[in-house]
C-alpha cells in the first residue's frame, strides 16, 4: 500500500476513533458537572476531564490538518506497535479496579491532570507533524522539541502512571509496563524515519 493511501486511511480511522473518545469525554465532563455534589474531589475530577477534552480536540485538529508523510517505517511491526501502544491502556476498562485510599486518589488524579496537560502542550508544539504511526512529516526542533525528541511519550508516561494508580490493581501495573514498553519501541521506530 502506498504511503499516501495508508496515511489517508489512518487519518480516517483516527478521526472516527478519537472523535468517539472526544464525545465520550465531553459527555463525562457534563455528567460530572451536573453531579458535582456526589463526586469525591470534584474540582480535580472536573479538571482532569477538561484536560482530556482539550487533548482530544487537539488530536482531532492536528489529525485533520497534519502534513503529508515524507517517509514511513517499513514493515508491519512499526504499525502494530504504534496501534498497540496507543490503545493498550484501554485494557484497564475490562480489569476490575481495587479500592484505593484518598491520598492515592488525589495523587493519581493530579498525575492524570499533569500528564494530560503536558500531552496537550506537547501535541500543540508538535502541531501538524503529529502522527501515531512511525512517520516522518516535519522534524520539530524548536521549543521543548529542541531539548527532548519524544516529549509526547514522556508526558504520556505521567498520565499512564496516574491511571495505573487510580485503578489500583496489580494487573493494572502489568498493563502499564506493557504500555511503557510499547511506547519505547514506538519511539525507536520513529527514530528510524526521522
Amino acid at each position: 500500500m502506498n504511503k499516501t493511501l495508508e496515511d489517508r486511511l489512518g487519518k480516517l480511522a483516527m478521526i472516527l476513533i478519537f472523535g468517539y473518545f472526544c464525545i465520550q469525554q465531553v459527555q463525562s465532563f457534563v455528567i460530572s458537572f451536573r453531579l458535582r455534589e456526589q463526586i469525591e474531589f470534584w474540582p480535580l475530577a472536573l479538571l482532569s476531564q477538561l484536560c482530556g477534552v482539550v487533548f482530544m480536540v487537539l488530536v482531532l485538529y492536528f489529525t485533520f490538518t497534519r502534513l503529508p508523510p515524507r517517509d514511513t517505517a517499513a514493515g508491519a511491526m512499526p504499525r502494530v506497535v504504534a496501534i498497540a501502544g496507543t490503545f493498550t491502556m484501554l485494557l484497564l476498562i475490562v480489569l476490575p479496579p481495587e479500592p484505593i485510599g484518598e491520598v492515592q486518589r488525589v495523587v493519581s488524579t493530579v498525575l492524570i491532570i499533569v500528564g494530560t496537560f503536558l500531552s496537550a502542550w506537547c501535541l500543540y508544539q508538535l502541531g501538524k507533524s503529529f502522527s501515531i504511526m512511525a512517520v516522518s512529516r516535519e522534524l520539530r526542533t524548536h521549543g521543548s522539541y529542541s531539548v527532548v525528541r519524544h516529549l509526547l511519550y514522556g508526558a504520556e508516561v505521567v498520565m499512564i502512571v496516574g491511571n495505573i494508580l487510580s485503578h489500583g490493581s496489580p494487573r493494572a501495573y502489568g498493563v502499564g509496563l506493557l504500555s511503557l514498553a510499547l511506547q519505547v519501541r514506538s519511539a525507536q521506530f520513529e527514530e528510524s524515519v526521522l
